[in-house]
């Protein structure tokens, strides 16, 4: 009986011991298909109680046999199995159920899954900016985002573009928003390739920006980039070439009408040629586009390498811009609990500019192609650029284009190495130290002999340095935990922020002797500018809380504390809190097996953010600057009581899927309400200035957000999806302080401003003359008498228009049959007007410019009906800043049409690839608008100033056609 017990037990103990010998350990990391971690996933054995959680990188440990199968499943994601067969590491990707409403989102210092997200935020993929003749990433958001206005401030190579988001806080300081490219702050993203970039998003409610403080009150833009995943090297090659035109042109006097227009003007001197020159101006232009990828895994780490280059040849010569793109992302996991990340972007850009944006006389190409008299050829018979031969001022645009050489040199560097310590699954501290430097060169030099400026200047050489140099330490410390049906995190850190900057200027001219031969260059007069150098420090405290009950019930809220340089010590410190919380509805009992509705979220949130940019460096010191002769200057009173301007905002959504995923809608209404706004208040004279920035103002704007993305078909080879998205925004001035009426902005040359910032009004709001037509017995412009008092004056200016839309929309359509594919995307802005100041230029009917067609129409005859005043030299009262010159702005544009075929497996198999596609696209395909002038979108200020919606001779967009290729291996 004892020797049978002992051999039970031995057997027994030899079991245990093999069944223990059998279970290995296996490590692994879970992605979603944008290749970011995912936390909170369930790793199961199969037909096993056993099993394992992902932490806040997505990673899990777990001992199993090792034949196991493992199930992965994550709610909002299609549950999936693996087979181990021995394998010590497991790493998957799960695909959405709804890739709409689950994906996962980067937020401020962390990612969240869409369904758990209480804020109002919106993303833009990758392939949104794939195929696009953009050099700025932020064009592929135009139209693609709700609550998102962003606008071409020009045609131009390498111009740039303005961003609003629920529309603008601020008059005069910055109304840009924050951008973070991978973690790293910024205040553009124009340097990036747009090919690098892996997903765009944008926290648009002060609950989702309150993260970042008084960084946040125009929105966040949170840019990630590409990276690496396990397993073999892929390459990627992609490439695309293509031209641009004009797609519109204006219609101009010609040689005979022009001469006649000179007649009544009572000129005495005429020309007989018959030169175009919008055809002279106007060229085609060229893009081409080229990047090289590399991308992978090595044992606990992983890599994105890129380079690229993009070339813009704009349709007017010599403008160009030549970009040099290099791109770096890895990780590398030394120890399980210690984990180094780095990041480069590093950009070269070198750029030819050519002048607009204003008038003829100002060097304005744009008008001058309208405006240069007809009778004119290019050159003069000594080989000189011809000018206006009634001795008006001005040149022709190609004298404009060539009679001065430029350069921009522009160097980028954007970097961060981060260490990040896992001292449990739940809890890591990650510490990040990052460089954002950029460096500008510009020179010019005017040639002393080709021009009539030229000569008269005797030629003139300036050139300007700038260099900004902003480092960036991070140290945040996160902790998720989920226990049962409670999932909660905590994050906190610290920041510390400094900017260097500097600005040197020259200019040396009189290169031109008496003789008309060059000049030593001793006897030349050089003008420096001395060294302006500015400094700011900014040290931030950071927290943020997230809380989900069986994820129904979610809750969540951010506080960062900012200490600026900015400011005076007693107002050195900015306090930003935000709370926010939703109801998933759809899991409650009543809906849970609602075969209609998938998901259903209510979701509000509350949230204060602040503005420090714009304001200057130095605003609350008394400032003195260095003149050019050597002498100093009292230049800033001191005001310590400056501070931030602040935005308040509140905001209510909804968050509906349909019908197995196929519809899916999205609905935010918020309220922002700006206080403290910086305006240049006036003071007593005594001080020896009329005005002094103070706190003083206040603004609100209120809005609704609609989004809706529809499978309209899913079939065996068709499929159609399309995504629609409307916003309406209204902006109000709601105080200017005490001691202000009223401020003007957008100069008109040679006449009053366009737009006035009164209470009760929006930013973009024209002022000016009310036009009534033409007096019939004199043949002078008649305007409205608005104050009532029987004369003609300033008293009977006001409010002629808006600049400011009533809703923007856009309208994409997807359509795949077979290998074929064709996206349409339609992009659109309606109700806003446009001050159409190149008219002023083209009707003026007051010099020897020529002028549009349209003036062929003007009073010649007593008793004539016409809304063309009568051709009079020297006044300027025909065309005054009035109602004359406002035009509709609204316009619907076919912004993209890709037409793509995607080669299958059997072919790629074959040519061992792992993806090819070829696409023809074109951009600004179709515009349909009613006004007047080259382009409804381009303007002469900032879109997002206060001086928006005006259009004075701007390098308008072209119509752009691309064929490319994209490859992998």
């Amino acid at each position: 009986m004892r020797r049978t017990f002992t051999l039970f037990i031995v057997c027994l103990l030899c079991g245990i011991s093999i069944a223990i010998a059998q279970d290995i350990t296996i490590k692994g990391e879970v992605k979603d298909q944008q290749g970011l971690p995912l936390p909170g996933v369930s790793v199961q054995i199969k037909g096993a109680a056993r099993g394992a959680v992902t932490g806040n990188n997505g990673e899990f440990t777990l001992s199993v046999p090792p034949n196991a199968t493992l199930t992965f499943s994550f709610i909002g994601f299609k549950t999936i199995e693996q087979q181990v067969n021995s394998r010590t590491t497991v790493n998957v990707t799960l695909a959405d159920d709804n890739n709409q409403l689950n994906e996962v989102v980067v937020v401020g210092y962390g990612t969240q899954t869409k369904k758990d997200i209480t804020t109002a935020v919106v993303s833009v993929s990758a392939k949104d900016l794939q195929n696009q003749p953009i050099t700025n990433a932020m064009q592929a958001l135009q139209g693609k985002a709700a609550g998102v206005q962003v606008t071409s401030q020009s045609g131009k190579p390498g111009s740039g573009v303005s961003v609003s988001i629920r529309g603008n806080t601020s008059i005069t300081a910055s109304n840009s928003p924050l951008y973070v490219i991978d973690g790293v702050t910024s205040r553009n993203a124009d340097f990036l390739n747009p090919n690098d970039i892996e997903t765009i998003t944008v926290l648009k409610d002060a609950s989702a920006a309150a993260i970042y403080g008084s960084s946040g009150a125009n929105g966040v833009v949170l840019i990630t980039t590409k990276k690496g995943t396990a397993g073999k090297l892929q390459v990627g090659f992609n490439a695309f070439t293509g031209f641009s035109n004009l797609w519109k042109t204006q219609k101009v006097l010609n040689t005979e009408q022009y001469n006649t227009l000179l007649r009544d003007l009572g000129y005495n001197t005429f020309g007989s040629e018959n030169t175009d020159w919008q055809k002279e101006t106007f060229g085609t232009g060229k893009q081409h586009s080229y990047q090289l990828s590399l991308a992978g895994g090595v044992k606990g780490g992983q890599y994105y390498f890129s380079t690229g280059y993009q070339q813009d040849v704009g349709t007017v010569a010599p403008a160009v811009l030549n970009k040099y793109t290099a791109n770096f992302n890895g990780s590398q996991n030394l120890t399980k609990w210690l984990k180094l990340t780095g990041n480069a972007a590093v950009t070269f850009r070198k750029s030819i500019d050519v002048k607009d944006n204003t008038g003829t006389a100002g060097g304005g190409i744009i008008l001058s192609s309208l405006t240069t008299p007809p009778t004119i050829g290019i050159y003069t018979a000594n080989g000189q650029y011809a000018g206006d031969p009634n001795k008006g001022g001005w040149e022709n645009p190609i004298a404009y284009a060539y009679r001065e050489d430029n350069s921009t040199r522009n160097f980028r560097f954007l970097g961060a190495f981060g260490a990040q310590v896992n001292f449990t699954d739940d809890l890591y501290f990650k510490s990040t130290i990052s460089a954002n430097n950029a460096n500008n060169f510009y020179s010019a030099f005017l040639n002393p002999f080709t021009s009539d400026y030229g000569r008269t200047q005797k030629g003139r050489y300036q050139n300007n340095q700038s260099t900004d140099n902003v480092w960036l330490n991070e140290n945040i410390l996160n902790y998720t935990k989920n226990v049962d049906k409670h999932a909660f995190t905590a994050t906190g850190g610290m920041t510390i922020q400094s900017s260097d900057y500097n600005y040197v200027d020259y200019e040396d001219s009189n290169y031109l002797a008496a003789d008309g031969s060059l000049a030593p260059s001793a006897s030349s007069i050089a003008l420096k500018v001395p060294s302006q150098p500015a400094q700011w420090t900014k040290r931030s405290y950071l927290a943020r809380i997230t809380y989900a009950y069986d994820g129904k019930y979610l809750f969540s809220s951010n506080f960062r504390a900012d200490g600026s340089s900015r400011f005076a010590k007693e107002n050195r410190y900015g306090y930003f809190p935000s709370v926010s919380a939703g109801w998933r509805i759809s899991g409650e009992d009543f809906l849970k097996d609602s075969k209609t509705i998938n998901d259903l979220k209510i979701r509000g949130s509350w949230g204060k953010v602040g503005n420090d940019v714009g304001i200057g460096d130095y605003p609350y010191l008394a400032l003195f600057e260095l003149t050019a002769q050597g002498g100093i200057n009292f230049k800033q009173l001191a005001n310590p009581d400056i501070t931030w301007e602040k935005t308040t905002q509140s905001n209510v959504g909804i968050d509906l899927s349909m019908f197995n995923s196929r519809i899916t809608f999205t609905a935010d209404a918020y309220l922002k309400k700006t206080n403290d706004l910086l305006l240049n208040v006036p003071i007593s004279l005594a001080t020896g200035f009329d005005t002094q920035a103070q706190n003083v103002g206040s603004m609100e704007n209120k809005g609704l957000e609609f989004a809706l993305s529809t499978k309209n078909f899913s079939g065996n080879k068709f499929n159609w999806t399309s995504d629609f998205n409307i916003s309406f925004n209204r902006n109000k001035v709601t105080s200017l302080g005490n001691s202000l009426q009223s401020v003007s902005f957008a100069g008109i040359n040679q006449r009053d401003n366009a737009i006035r910032v009164e209470v009760g009004k929006p930013l973009g709001a024209f002022y000016g003359y009310v036009f009534t037509g033409v007096n019939p017995n004199t043949g002078a412009a008649t305007y409205a008498d608005v104050n009532g008092n029987g004369s003609f004056d300033t008293g009977d200016r006001t409010y002629i228009g808006n600049a400011q839309p009533k809703f923007t929309y856009g309208v994409n359509n997807n359509l795949t049959y077979g290998n074929f594919g064709l996206s349409l995307f339609f992009q659109g802005v309606q109700g806003n007007d446009i001050f159409n100041a190149s008219r002023i230029d083209l009707e003026g009917l007051n010099d020897s410019k020529n002028q549009l067609i349209s003036t062929l129409d003007r009073w010649t005859t007593v008793g004539q009906i016409t809304n063309i005043p009568k051709a009079t030299r020297d006044n300027t009262d025909n065309s005054l800043t009035s109602s004359r010159f406002i035009e509709n702005g609204s316009y619907l544009r076919l912004k993209t049409a890709t037409l793509s075929y995607n080669f299958g497996e059997v072919a790629l198999s074959k040519w061992k690839m792992s993806k090819l596609t070829v696409f023809a696209t074109s951009y600004n395909l179709l515009t349909f608008t009613k006004y007047n002038g080259f382009d409804p979108e381009v303007q002469q200020y900032d879109g997002n100033s206060p001086s928006m919606g005006v259009d004075y001779g701007t390098y308008p967009q072209s119509r752009t056609f691309l064929f490319g290729v994209n490859v992998g291996f």
